[in-house]
């Protein structure tokens, strides 16, 4: 089993909705996230979410599924970024991460 996160902008969650119906993930969770950055601090990673002096509201999607419905669904998000490149800066953040053990 595995863990899928996908972080991304309110903006898109028309289509990110649309993608997750396409890969057939029925069941998971979302919460609010409210991005931001520090004066001083540059971003350690360049794309992301809060890389200038606005806020950012963003949304956190995850579901734990067999790990091929989460590596499919990471070529769906790749592929969705690659087809937008308009939105370099607000790319889908898309995660797979071990599920070692569940109680």
């Amino acid at each position: 089993m595995k863990l899928l996160l996908i972080l991304y902008i309110e903006e898109h969650e028309k289509e990110v909705r649309k993608i997750l119906r396409s890969q057939k993930i029925q069941m998971y969770s979302e919460v609010d996230v409210k991005g931001f950055k520090n004066e001083n601090h540059e971003a350690d990673i360049d794309n992301w979410f809060a890389h200038d002096e606005v806020e950012r509201f963003s949304k956190l999607f995850f579901s734990i599924q067999s790990d091929q419905k989460v590596s499919a669904m990471l070529g769906a998000v790749k592929s969705y970024n690659e087809m937008h490149e308009g939105m370099e800066n607000y790319p889908l953040h898309a995660y797979k991460l071990n599920v070692e053990e569940t109680v």
